[in-house]
């Protein structure tokens, strides 16, 4: 820091000698050095006008001071080595001396005397200083802003810390849109999953599997006595359905969903994809007919269940042909056949008529009928699952639709219609059992 010159007590235009001539000159009268009231005390303004120093090429008083590295000192100590420094940065100053080092800054200007060098001379010292002495003389050295605490700020300092701020609420406005987020996909949530945790669903008796009247056999005629009423096994269109999704799980230890394959060869496949077809029947209670190329019904492993509209089971029926080979674990129970055929089949598996109470809360309805076609596998063989399967369901916003009734005796060999479908008539023959 520069200081300037001591202060002359004499004003401008005095002289105190001689003239050019030899003759002493009257002095001139004095003009007041400063306003009334504001009058400094003598020894104040002695101190004052003797205070600043001319700069020394020799540097600043403070810079050669040795500050040893170590633990930190007490308060105690800490004042005693700051007043060890601004005694040796006063220099020959004459001081009015104080115990606080804070108050012997205050009383003796000596604030006036830190320059950048004594700054960072100081701020060496202040590493050993405790978090109160620092906090204090942080505050005294930067006028009450910390943030200068021992020195002003650069242009870099003050652009880093405009970074810092802009990014700071950057990442505030994220964790509220974060926060706004999660609350509506909560809300969804609940919205979403509120029919799923009713217990008591809302009417689905339009979207449920109806069986039509029933027809009573005439009583005493011999030749009905022991026929099941209803016509020829013509499928319902809206009934009916194909086998055309693959489902392919590769055997490992990755997750699942890594495992799951979306394309898979028809040769693969237990059937082509498209080539079974399957429709709903009431013959003796609930029916299944499945229809597809000839000679796949020995070879088949057949599962095939009535769920829900969330797709929980009320009964799952399995059917394993003289030639085919299940997976093991496969769950249902032993299908009782209806109709056996090469290359079509009916299955007897219970529909649940009108609304049915669940055994874990709630109710439901009785809504689809999920079929498909299993491969073997082996541990150790490639596949942890292969099959081509289908769901047969009322379409949404669909009339009511009443499962179609066929009828015929034991030993009856009957057409099974299920329709035209991509490969042309989709008809095979099969014997009443």
């Amino acid at each position: 820091m520069s200081n300037d010159e001591p202060v002359e007590d004499e004003a401008p235009g005095v002289q105190q000698g001689p003239g050019d001539d030899g003759v002493d000159e009257p002095k001139l009268p004095e003009q007041a050095s400063t306003e009334p009231g504001i009058e400094l005390s003598a020894g104040l303004r002695q101190r004052r006008a003797t205070f600043f120093r001319v700069r020394s090429d020799t540097g600043s008083p403070v810079d050669d001071l040795a500050i040893e590295p170590g633990h930190r000192w007490t308060q105690s100590e800490a004042d005693r080595q700051i007043r060890i420094f601004l005694i040796r940065l006063a220099g020959d100053r004459r001081l009015t001396h104080r115990t606080d080092p804070v108050e012997l800054v205050r009383e003796n200007d000596l604030m006036l005397l830190f320059g950048p060098e004594e700054e960072a001379a100081f701020a060496r010292l202040a590493l050993r200083f405790p978090d109160e002495t620092v906090a204090v003389w942080a505050t005294l050295l930067s006028g009450g802003d910390r943030s200068e605490a021992f020195g002003p700020r650069s242009r870099a300092e003050r652009r880093d810390e405009a970074v810092i701020e802009q990014a700071l609420r950057l990442g505030m406005r994220k964790r509220l849109g974060s926060a706004l987020l999660l609350i509506g996909v909560l809300a969804g949530g609940v919205l979403l999953g509120r029919p799923l945790l009713e217990q008591d669903p809302t009417d689905r008796t339009d979207r449920s599997l109806r069986f039509s009247a029933v027809e009573e056999p005439v009583d005493g005629d011999p030749d009905v006595v022991d026929r099941v009423p209803g016509g020829l096994p013509v499928a319902e269109p809206v009934l009916t359905a194909v086998a055309d999704r693959p489902v392919a799980i590769l055997r490992g230890e990755e997750p699942l969903a890594e495992r799951i394959m979306v394309r898979v060869p028809d040769s693969a496949l237990p059937v082509p994809r498209g080539a079974l077809t399957a429709a709903v029947f009431e013959h003796t209670g609930g029916q299944v007919a499945l229809v597809g190329p000839d000679g796949w019904v020995e070879s088949a492993c057949i599962r095939v269940s009535v769920v829900t509209d969330r797709l929980r089971p009320l009964d799952t029926v399995l059917y394993q042909g003289p030639d085919a080979a299940c997976p093991t674990g496969l769950t249902g129970r032993l299908a009782a056949v209806t109709c056996l055929g090469s290359a079509g089949i009916v299955l007897a598996i219970q529909i649940p008529q009108g609304e049915v109470t669940l055994v874990e809360g709630g109710t439901g309805w009785a809504e689809a009928v999920r079929f498909g076609i299993e491969s073997p596998v082996s541990p150790s063989g490639k596949w942890e699952a292969l099959a081509v399967r289908g769901t047969i369901s009322v379409p949404v916003g669909s009339d009511s639709v009443a499962v179609p009734r066929f009828g015929g005796t034991v030993g009856d060999e009957l057409t099974l219609d299920l329709g035209t479908g991509a490969s042309g008539r989709r008809t095979a023959t099969c014997t009443l059992v």
